[in-house]
């Protein structure tokens, strides 16, 4: 695949993944969000659903949770409770917010019970599925402290608490709830919500000086409840920092590692200066076809090897000859060894793993001649590649390329687990992935070629151009030169991808011992064989 189509490709598909990234984060945190809220599961009713917040100046709150179930005879004991660990609510401007809280000292008195503690939710499970309890009422308290954080706002305090969120149709027929607050309150800043809209007017609630109590009756709990209170600024004393540092370090981590690939691109990646492509009648710089291929971008190492096979028969060290149909023998036609020295490594490895066992190789036979391969591949990355590809910036590259995967792996546990973040910093999640798509960008394309490289592909392609713009004059006068020039040439045709043009070029000039109509056969059939 040509370099530049290649870069193109890889662009495409990195941008394509930075658009699928945020869609399927976004999906696995809304599942989350929806899975992590504040709800009570139970099988039976709920009679009656009392909460007590007692609220104290740092922003900390002993919440108790009564809750009296009616079971019926010969069922089991157990009830399931989730708090989330982030408090979502809406503004004034009804534009939803968050805060980090921190829930400790979660309990249940007189009941077995278990916790589950995830970077999102606090649950706890009561009872047992193995339990059987007495048929009638009964009441389970579950206390736990309520840490709100520190105030984040300017020219006021709030006090926010989400009731509940969700309680899977679970019916309460009776709540109530009683704030105790350390100070007077003011009737007029109470508000319950549900969700942006104000349903305070559906609400039964009475105030006295510093204590709330309010009751709603026969609830059904497939909405959400939220408490809200704006109070004077500094009614609030003190607070906690709920927010941790590993996003943080995270998000600033991923953007320092975009930065030093940038200067990493500047100093080892940057593309030397261009060389203008020239007309070519021959290979440059004595190259061998596999060399020519391998450099323009040429991956396949069994089509490299076919042409150096080529290569050897226009030369005149071989003879293909095919037995039957789809079968060939390869015969050494008499080349003297010390003459080797007049082809390349690369020609040199084909012809010594050909006669290996004698002067005749049946080709379609030789098993272990695919051993040559790996040879072929090894020669052209010690030989070519460390002269046309600088080496320094290719390990830059996968270096880049390395920290680039750390950069997704991370962005992706920050997000979505380790979820930290100060909310007033979530741009830094945007900023954070922008630099993700940096680094990826310079990573692609870090690896250059040396000065001779850039040399190099400038004749290769000014070649390739020639070899298909050749009029006809051209070749008449190349041949009359060079009998041989068409064979000769055909190789390097071959893995530059323009041999059937090539061939069609000679339809009407005179070149001897060749057979035009059978040759494009020829060369597909000795790849296939290759291939197999």
């Amino acid at each position: 695949m040509n370099v530049k189509i290649k870069n193109i490709v890889l662009i495409l598909v990195w941008s394509l993944l930075l658009v699928l990234i945020p869609l399927v984060v976004n999906k696995v945190e809304d599942n989350k969000y929806k899975n992590n809220i504040s709800y009570i599961s139970s099988d039976f009713e709920i009679e009656n659903y009392d909460i007590t917040l007692d609220v104290d100046k740092d922003r900390k709150v002993d919440v108790t949770e009564s809750i009296t179930i009616n079971i019926p005879e010969g069922e089991f004991n157990g009830i399931y409770k989730s708090i989330p660990l982030w408090q979502k609510y809406y503004d004034e401007n009804k534009k939803e917010q968050k805060k980090k809280v921190l829930i400790t000292n979660l309990r249940v008195i007189g009941e077995k019970y278990t916790l589950n503690k995830s970077n999102d939710s606090m649950g706890i499970t009561i009872g047992s599925s193995r339990t059987k309890v007495n048929a009638g009422l009964r009441t389970y308290t579950i206390k736990y402290r309520y840490n709100m954080g520190k105030d984040t706002n300017a020219s006021y305090d709030d006090f926010i608490f989400n009731i509940f969120d969700n309680y899977d149709d679970t019916k309460i027929n009776n709540a109530t709830i009683t704030l105790k607050m350390f100070d007077n309150i003011n009737a007029k800043s109470i508000k319950f919500l549900n969700g942006s809209e104000d349903v305070s007017d559906n609400v039964h609630y009475g105030l006295n000086n510093e204590t709330l109590t309010a009751s709603f009756d026969n609830y059904l709990l497939d909405d959400s409840l939220t408490i809200k209170m704006s109070l004077p600024d500094n009614y609030f004393v003190g607070g906690t920092n709920n927010y941790g540092v590993k996003s943080l370090l995270i998000c600033i981590s991923i953007i320092i590692i975009a930065i030093v690939s940038f200067i990493s691109w500047i100093k080892f990646g940057k593309d030397f200066d261009k060389r203008f492509t020239t007309v070519e009648f021959y290979p440059p710089e004595d190259l061998d076809a596999a060399q020519i291929g391998y450099i323009y971008g040429e991956k396949s190492i069994k089509k490299l090897t076919t042409a150096l096979i080529i290569g050897l028969a226009s030369k005149g060290f071989i003879k293909i000859e095919e037995i039957e149909n789809k079968k060939y023998r390869i015969i050494n036609i008499g080349k003297e060894k010390d003459k080797l020295n007049e082809i390349s490594i690369t020609e040199q490895l084909i012809y010594q793993e050909l006669f290996k066992n004698g002067d005749v190789n049946n080709l379609s036979q030789d098993k272990s001649f695919s051993n040559v391969f790996s040879k072929v591949s090894a020669s052209l990355k010690n030989v070519t590649d460390k002269k046309v590809n600088d080496q320094t910036s290719t390990k830059r590259m996968n270096i880049t390329f390395t920290l680039l995967i750390l950069s997704v792996t991370a962005w992706i546990l920050s997000y979505l687990y380790i979820n930290d973040l100060n909310p007033k910093l979530d741009i830094l999640y945007v900023i954070s992935f922008i630099a993700i798509f940096a680094t990826g960008f310079f990573s692609f394309f870090m690896d250059r070629k040396t000065t001779y490289g850039e040399m190099i592909i400038a004749k290769i392609l000014g070649f390739k151009d020639y070899l298909e713009t050749a009029e006809k004059d051209q070749l008449n006068a190349l041949v009359e030169k060079d009998p041989d020039y068409f064979y000769n040439i055909l190789p390097y045709t071959y893995v530059l991808n323009v041999s059937k043009k090539w061939i069609e070029k000679f339809e009407n000039i005179n070149v001897h011992n060749i057979d035009l109509s059978s040759l494009e056969y020829y060369e597909d059939s000795l790849f296939m064989i290759m291939s197999e």
